[in-house]
């Protein structure tokens, strides 16, 4: 019974983070690279991811694009919210959900960091997979308040 719970609130979850892993997977695309997005996907390690993008990765793939496709998300975040902050009233109430909602699907995992800064490592592997490390996973921690308030500095200009 814990493990069906624990996988409807896994799903649930997903599904809030489905906006950041399409971001992924367009820039991928744009690159003509061979994509594909799974939800809740195997893994093994901890923690598990809770979506995860993959494109093949061949020899001749420039690291720019390798590092671009993993840091996707963040820029898409800021100009959604300089977009929408150019027609939300800065009283609605859908300001607050709206910060939230592209803080969380703007901000970096350990694991899109890793291959930002492992690129080569990824493209040798032949996928977007490169191995975190306690540094990695520090970046990605202290980013996510400082994209939240880069968000918010879009969204409020």
């Amino acid at each position: 019974m814990v493990g069906t719970r624990e996988r409807a609130v896994r799903s649930a979850i997903a599904a809030l983070v489905l906006p950041h892993e399409p971001t992924h997977a367009l820039l991928s695309r744009l690159f003509r690279l061979e994509t594909e997005v799974t939800l809740l996907p195997s893994w093994d390690g901890d923690p598990a991811p809770l979506a995860k993008v993959n494109a093949t990765l061949d020899a001749d793939t420039p690291t720019p694009v390798i590092r671009a496709v993993a840091v996707a998300p963040l820029p898409l975040a800021l100009a959604a919210a300089w977009a929408v902050g150019a027609v939300l009233p800065p009283g609605s109430p859908l300001v607050v959900p709206v910060l939230l909602a592209l803080s969380f699907w703007g901000s970096l995992s350990s694991g899109d960091l890793a291959i930002a800064a492992r690129s080569r490592f990824a493209r040798r592997q032949g996928e977007f997979l490169a191995p975190r490390s306690p540094t990695v996973d520090a970046v990605a921690l202290s980013l996510t308040p400082l994209t939240v308030v880069a968000v918010g500095t879009s969204l409020f200009r």
